[in-house]
């Protein structure tokens, strides 16, 4: 018995074992991410509501400059329409054929706002050379049925206009 408590490989063995046992009992982190996808013509992500692990899906059309959103209730069902033409905030010019845009979905615990979601949607522009985020809204009583506008929060240049 004593020459097995000497052995290295006993302990080893042994704190690998209890190892395993101890990371068993832990809670695991729930994993969440976001998509995104797009093509020349539209774009569309999946933005975390954190109300009741429900999601909120955003579809931006590049011909119109639309960003739509629709919000997924726990029965699955869409219950809350958001809207926006997004063109007004990158002052594009009207005689630029075709803008170029992105979308991307973020996490963010606004303060100030109670009812402000909190998941922001990322807009960029490649001949603008801006990027605009979009906050939204929760669902309650008051808004359901009624498109609600999408707000915007802020907006920062990553580039020069193309053409300037």
């Amino acid at each position: 018995m004593n020459k097995i408590l000497r052995n290295p490989f006993v302990f080893l063995t042994l704190g690998a074992i209890l190892g395993a046992g101890a990371m068993n009992l832990r809670p695991q982190p729930e994993l969440k991410a976001n998509s995104a996808h797009g093509n020349d013509k539209f774009s569309m992500c999946t933005v975390q509501t954190s109300i009741r692990g429900t999601d909120a899906v955003f579809v931006l059309d590049h011909l119109t400059g639309t960003l739509r959103g629709g919000w997924v209730a726990t029965n699955g069902q869409f219950t809350n329409a958001y809207q926006r033409n997004v063109t007004q905030d990158f002052q594009l010019n009207p005689a630029t054929p075709d803008p170029k845009f992105a979308i991307v979905s973020g996490y963010a615990a606004l303060g100030g706002t109670a009812n402000a979601a909190n998941g922001i949607v990322y807009v960029g522009e490649l001949t603008s050379g801006s990027v605009v985020a979009y906050g939204f809204a929760q669902p309650n009583a008051r808004n359901a049925g009624v498109p609600l506008e999408l707000v915007r929060l802020g907006a920062f240049t990553f580039r020069d206009a193309l053409g300037n």
